[in-house]
């Protein structure tokens, strides 16, 4: 059954200033997500999302007058089919934040009823009927947990101070005390989730409160599950106050159906509901780059579902059918519920099931496997992988005796043993487990091997290298009866699936992400990438080197190399487009291009003196909706590259406001106690005030303003290129610093310029001379905004009293304008605004 707002869609070509890629149809999704028999007046609030067996699993928060938790199962996180009640036990009334996590057999549901500490509750089904397994532990709200490489289960939860965690004991009992992992968001902190990919333990966690349109969502990574987590630059890695959706938080993170690419699943706030706040789902996109991630979102306009895998069966009849083939000693069946099943009781032999398909020579496959019979020695049970024919393939045992993983290859009919791994103590092979393998390509590492990484229930238990290519995978067993479930595979591996996803706009897209592809299709280098330049994130391409971010640019591009991006413009209109650049050569010329070799914007920037970055800009760009393949070529010069983004553009036109009128219509008000008096805007020392104009597509511009501080204390300024603006003293937050954007700003000391992003950073100040304020505290500021540089002037000066040229990763390059002040009254007169040409 298909439900929500699921559609699927006719992708059109359209002829304007680029032309759409021409393409099948396509099937969609948009946010927000509703879904049947969601919680009536409350929605789908914190959303959890796992995988099983072929099926993915969704909870949500329980209304706060009803007891029980309700679930919904999907093959491919977009139809999904309501399960019921999983649970109705009293003690879920209002059940906050459900998450399950299956190990060895049982699945295990933590959650707070009304957020008055935590009970687990089990069950040997993801739909129930879980029973409540252990008394209420306390540690607030929203638990979730997370089981490391060695089989340790930690415990994370929200503390006073942001985010604590704590080591369990079994999935039952958490006793050690929790500490502090250095996640917080400067206020109430919530809703963490922790994965581990390459050896680092990423957390992502929300705040500051749901009822907020500045509910969002951060990001940290470390180096320990315990942390200390060093929260991610580019903070909040998503956050929307004004739209179609606002209020984002609470999310999980979930892989999609190829096996590579990973979704972020969070809620919106619609509004306060009858019993608590009304939301829904949402599932936007992650992007890796390296140790870095970006999530492509908020979207709420058509966006490709989630891929499907190459190949992928559960077993969901009475016979094997024709995409498989037997070899080997064993009795094959398949039941529809069962899934397929073998009798191998011959321990000196190997029944072999291999599909029929095979992989390229970089891929990803998982396997679930569970013992049906006692096991004797030498006995296993397992997965082959990269299967060309009985003398060469892969194998991953489970070998129950030994208690151990053992990863083998034949090679012309020769078996050597790549590595073994202990198994958890209390691993059941009787029951399901989850064996993940991804096989990387072999340019990827050195001597042409392969790069092998082997994950069982989600723990790695194995990294090394092997000779084996592509092949078939499929089931295997020795010496025991065995049974086995969902099998799939992709033609992806570590986050290779971005490099062939459309990336919403607006919105960032790394310069890495070019398409994936043969050299001269999909981009073109004139001189292939090695020593410095050949990065381990996309070798024998474009050359790359590191960033600031454990990421990757290109670097060193020069005169005809050219690469793809693959991009989905969700509406027709006028874009900005900006590039953060790095000219190597005195100028550097670039250009985008569409499919007819019709220029959609050229960029030209000259070198600056430390060789440092910088950013240009193309302004009022016209787009048409729907994916697009635009063409990036160096035309002159060389440079690296980091990022581009696309934001729609709204033209900045002259403007004043001197409150003549006796109003400040146009203005919103988001702190502060404000009036017009005297043909003046005032604000109150009360508390802090924050106040906006404009259109969030200004990108450059000038802004003046007569600011009269009342008294010798507090600061007083403008906002320039602001958005996401929240009241950051809504719901007891007790927050001046709700907005994206620059301040600059009078106090006693003298004239400043700080960056807000939900937090502030200072970034430079001049102490006060012959421009101070005379003893009136009247001050005449103007702000100059061009690319990413900010210039601030006094008085009648022509020179700026401040510069500042932002050349971080995250420079504002659009937003509207605002007024802000604290522990101040403020008067404020003659509010101009002028384009720059």
């Amino acid at each position: 059954m298909r439900l929500g707002k699921w559609m699927t869609t006719m992708l059109l070509l359209v002829t304007a200033a680029c032309s759409s890629v021409e393409r099948e149809p396509v099937r969609t999704w948009s946010n927000p997500v509703s879904l049947a028999d969601e919680w009536e007046e409350y929605g789908l609030g914190d959303p959890f999302i796992f995988s099983f067996n072929g099926y993915y699993y969704l909870y949500v928060s329980t209304r706060d007058t009803d007891a029980g938790v309700k679930v919904w199962s999907s093959p491919d996180l977009v139809d999904w089919t309501y399960r019921g009640l999983c649970t109705e036990d009293l003690v879920t009334m209002a059940a906050y934040a459900p998450e399950v996590r299956y190990w060895n057999g049982k699945f295990y549901m933590y959650t707070s009823p009304a957020g008055n500490g935590h009970y687990v509750l089990e069950s040997d089904s993801p739909v129930g009927p879980f029973r409540v397994a252990t008394d209420n532990f306390g540690r607030t709200i929203d638990a979730s947990t997370f089981v490391d490489d060695d089989g340790t289960w930690y415990f994370y939860y929200a503390g006073t101070g942001g985010i604590d965690a704590a080591a369990m004991d079994s999935p039952l009992s958490v006793t050690a005390p929790g500490s502090p992992t250095g996640a917080y968001m400067d206020g109430w902190t919530e809703g963490p989730t922790v994965f581990k990919r390459n050896g680092l333990y990423y957390m992502t966690y929300t705040g500051n409160h749901v009822f907020s349109n500045g509910y969002r969502i951060d990001a940290a990574v470390s180096e320990s599950p315990l942390g200390p987590f060093e929260l991610f630059g580019g903070n909040p890695v998503l956050i929307r106050t004004e739209g179609k959706t606002v209020g984002l938080g609470h999310n999980s993170l979930v892989t999609g159906p190829d096996l590579d690419s990973m979704y972020m699943i969070y809620h919106n706030l619609e509004g306060p509901g009858i019993v608590g706040p009304l939301r829904h789902m949402n599932l936007d996109r992650l992007f890796w780059n390296g140790d870095d991630f970006a999530v492509a979102g908020p979207t709420d306009t058509p966006q490709p579902a989630p891929a499907m895998p190459a190949f992928a069966d559960r077993f969901e009849r009475d016979r094997l059918g024709k995409s498989w083939t037997e070899s080997g000693k064993g009795d094959w069946t398949v039941d529809p519920d069962k899934g397929a099943g073998v009798r191998a009781a011959d321990a000196s032999g190997i029944a072999i099931l291999r599909t029929k398909s095979k992989t390229e020579p970089g891929y990803t496959a998982e396997f679930h496997v569970r013992a049906e019979s006692e096991a004797k020695a030498e006995a296993r049970v397992g997965a082959v992988f990269s299967y060309r024919d009985e003398q060469n393939y892969g194998t991953v045992w489970l070998n129950p005796a030994a208690g151990r993983l053992e990863v083998t290859e034949l090679s012309g009919g020769k078996e050597q043993a790549l590595g073994e791994a202990d198994l958890p103590a209390d691993f059941d092979y009787s029951q399901w487990h989850k064996i993940r393998i991804e096989h990387a390509s072999g340019n990827a590492v050195s001597e042409g091997n392969t790069q092998l990484r082997i994950y069982i229930d989600e723990m790695q238990k194995f990294t090394g290298s092997t000779s084996t290519e592509g092949g078939s995978i499929g089931y295997a067993a020795s010496g025991l009866d065995a049974r086995f479930g969902y099998i799939v595979y992709s033609n992806d591996v570590n986050g290779s699936s971005d490099w062939h996803a459309y990336q919403p706009l607006p919105g960032h897209v790394q310069t890495v992400h070019f398409e994936e592809g043969a050299e001269g299709k999909a981009y073109k280098a004139v001189k292939k990438a090695d020593g410095d330049g050949a990065s381990p994130y996309r070798p024998g391409t474009l050359s790359m080197k590191t960033n600031e971010a454990g990421g990757y640019v290109l670097t060193g591009l020069q005169e005809k190399e050219w690469a793809n991006y693959l991009v989905n413009v969700d509406e027709a209109g006028q874009y900005s487009i900006h590039f953060r650049i790095r000219p190597l050569a005195e100028n550097a010329t670039f250009r985008i291009i569409d499919e007819n070799d019709k220029e959609i914007a050229t960029f030209t920037a000259a070198q600056e003196e430390a060789g440092e970055w910088q950013t240009v800009s193309a302004q009022g760009v016209e787009l048409p909706a729907g994916q697009q393949r635009w063409r990036l070529e160096i035309t002159a010069g060389t440079l690296d590259l980091d990022w581009f983004r696309a934001e729609r553009y709204q033209p900045v036109e002259a403007w004043e406001d001197n409150f003549d009128d006796g109003n400040d219509f146009g203005w919103t008000r988001f702190e502060g106690m404000w009036s017009v008096k005297e043909e003046e805007l005032r604000a109150s020392s009360v508390s802090p005030a924050k106040s906006l104009t404009g259109e969030p597509g200004w990108s450059d511009y000038s802004v003046e303003a007569n600011l009269r501080r009342m008294e010798d204390t507090g600061r007083a300024g403008l906002l320039i290129r602001a958005s996401e603006p929240a009241n950051g003293l809504d719901q007891n937050q007790n927050r001046s610093d709700f907005v994206r954007g620059y301040y600059v700003y009078a106090d006693t000391e003298g004239l400043h310029l700080d960056k807000i992003n939900y937090g502030t950073t200072s970034l430079i100040s001049k102490p006060w001379g012959t421009d101070s304020p005379g003893a009136d505290g009247k001050l005449h500021l103007k702000v100059t905004a061009r690319g990413s540089t900010i210039e601030v002037y006094t008085g009648d000066s022509s020179e700026p009293v401040l510069s500042y040229t932002d050349r971080s990763t995250t420079p504002f390059l659009q937003g509207q304008i605002g007024l802000q002040s604290s522990d101040v009254a403020v008067r404020i007169d003659r509010v101009k605004v002028e384009p720059l040409r």
